[in-house]
């Protein structure tokens, strides 16, 4: 039983983990252009946070979604092989 609640565990971190990238991805590919800061700045993660909250409930305030970027800015992985050599 205890390596079962093990392995969950380590699958619903891994999850969480691939979507928080996922966010920040989204946040610096599509609502920042690709480009590591937007020039209008923080306003843009204070709005979005608002609207996920709205739709999604806690756990996407302003501060969350900014660590959310900053992952992904930090750890950014090639999606294809051919992608490295772009």
């Amino acid at each position: 039983m205890e390596s079962c609640q093990r392995a969950a565990a380590r699958s619903l971190n891994a999850i969480m983990t691939a979507t928080y990238w996922e966010i920040g991805r989204r946040i610096v590919e599509l609502d920042q252009g690709g480009e590591k800061r937007a020039e209008y700045g923080a306003s843009v993660i204070k709005r979005l946070s608002k609207d996920l909250i709205a739709k999604c409930g806690k756990g996407l305030s302003k501060s969350n979604l900014e660590q959310m970027r900053r992952f992904y800015l930090q750890w950014q992985i090639a999606e294809t092989v051919s992608g490295e050599f772009r």
